[in-house]
């Protein structure tokens, strides 16, 4: 799933971006936002491939450039190195100082051309930004706030209202949410839902009764079953591993 983040602080031009990334990719997951802080948490929670950035974001203040030094600072992010980065502007003469200091893939002018502009985003899609292989999980449980690294997860179920963590060397306790908003977290390729109430890292499975709708892990004794109708996306993405 291609994720952009649309920073933009005009609700119209972002309207007109989301519908365009839409068309584009109608399974695309777009991140349409006003203010530089929003955009720093979804960059920083998510792995954006393609950014949709306007250089000024407050208009009311003198020689506003606040999208560009959003730009700058993504850029400094490990992950974000060579990740797509699209200026809207109505400045023309910015252009070449972006390009020398963010490298950016390209311009946006506004008014927009459309035809012009859904073939830069179109392209710049095309990208997807390497996943890190430190990320963490956080959570918070009774007022503390945790973490586990991402790749020591080997599934994770809900019971009885909890959300159970098990990892490669224990087993976490959280209040309960729900398995997709988990999946949203944790934004890794390696997990899917195989069941209703269960999101298993596909990295650990050793093997797969198919007609018996039951799966092997690495790493633990449990033995998790594949629901009957989550089965034929689930080993499309298996297989596609």
């Amino acid at each position: 799933m291609t994720k952009v983040l649309i920073l933009e602080d005009k609700w119209q031009s972002r309207e007109v971006l989301v519908r365009m990334v839409e068309e584009i990719d109608a399974g695309a997951a777009v991140f349409a936002v006003a203010n530089e802080d929003e955009a720093y948490a979804i960059a920083m929670k998510r792995s954006i491939d393609v950014f949709l950035v306007d250089i000024i974001l407050h208009p009311e203040r003198m020689g506003d450039q606040s999208g560009a030094v959003f730009a700058c600072n993504i850029r400094n992010v490990e992950k974000y190195n060579f990740t797509p980065i699209i200026f809207i502007s109505t400045l023309y003469d910015a252009k070449m100082c972006m390009f020398s200091t963010v490298q950016c893939y390209g311009f946006i002018e506004k008014p927009f051309n459309m035809d012009k502009t859904r073939r830069m985003i179109a392209a710049a899609m095309r990208y997807h930004t390497a996943e890190g292989q430190d990320k963490s999980f956080i959570f918070h449980s009774e007022g503390l706030i945790g973490s586990v690294p991402v790749k020591e997860i080997i599934y994770i179920e809900s019971r009885h209202h909890r959300l159970y963590v098990h990892t490669t060397k224990d087993e976490i306790t959280l209040p309960y949410r729900s398995c997709r908003k988990v999946l949203e977290e944790i934004d890794s390729q390696d997990f899917e839902m195989c069941n209703r109430g269960t999101i298993v890292n596909m990295a650990y499975i050793e093997k797969i009764d198919s007609p018996g709708r039951y799966m092997y892990l690495r790493g633990t004794e449990a033995i998790l079953e594949i629901g009957t109708i989550m089965k034929k996306n689930f080993m499309q993405r298996f297989k596609n591993r």
